[in-house]
């Protein structure tokens, strides 16, 4: 046998064989696809991407949830305490007269990458603390430059900004806190409460 034919009858064996792989090597449909359905079931909480923290101390779990909003990346750290029969504006926060810290345990902290208005409020790319502060008639979200405090550490002279918010009232009670974020506005939705503010990315 010439080598030109033993290398066509050694190639067609290969080939034969698998050309060296086997069987357990080739990537089936199910693992091919796995990444994408990886993406696809990242679980959402108010309209982003939800990602746990940690539980608190009460039973309050903590998230940071990120949205993406006219090419910017805003997200919302925050402790998602549960109403258990309370009544919102009665017997749990907000509360007239009292500074919220608008969630539970530590402070909520928003972060974004981009310069936004909140409000009437201009908020440059950064870190920030939310609060609210009711009155009865009046409900403020109060953007703080101090980050990394308890919820109940509030300083009024590290305020950004304040900014009125506007407040109604849900069909469905919110049994667990809530913030959304659209292109159009930040939302908190706590028991029959819901309170907004417009946004701008500039």
């Amino acid at each position: 046998m010439n080598a030109k034919l033993g290398g066509l009858v050694v190639c067609s064996l290969v080939m034969l064989a698998g050309c060296g792989g086997t069987s357990d090597d080739a990537v089936s449909p199910d693992e091919a696809t796995a990444p994408v359905e990886a993406a696809a079931a990242a679980e959402m909480l108010g309209g982003g991407v939800l990602t746990p923290v940690h539980d608190g101390d009460a039973g309050s779990p903590h998230v940071q949830v990120s949205w993406e909003v006219d090419g910017a990346t805003i997200s919302i750290s925050y402790g998602r305490p549960f109403l258990k029969g309370r009544i919102v504006g009665e017997s749990v926060e907000p509360l007239d007269g009292a500074v919220w810290r608008l969630g539970a345990d530590e402070a909520t902290t928003l972060t974004t990458d981009r310069d936004l208005m909140i409000g009437a409020a201009h908020v440059p790319a950064g870190e920030y603390t939310l609060w609210t502060l009711s009155d009865g008639a009046t409900t403020e979200l109060i953007v703080n430059s101090e980050t990394g405090q308890w919820g109940t550490s509030y300083d009024a002279a590290r305020d950004l900004g304040r900014t009125t918010m506007t407040v109604g009232t849900l069909d469905t009670p919110a049994d667990q806190l809530t913030f959304h974020v659209d292109d159009s506005e930040i939302r908190a939705e706590w028991g029959t409460m819901v309170a907004s503010v417009p946004i701008m990315v500039h």
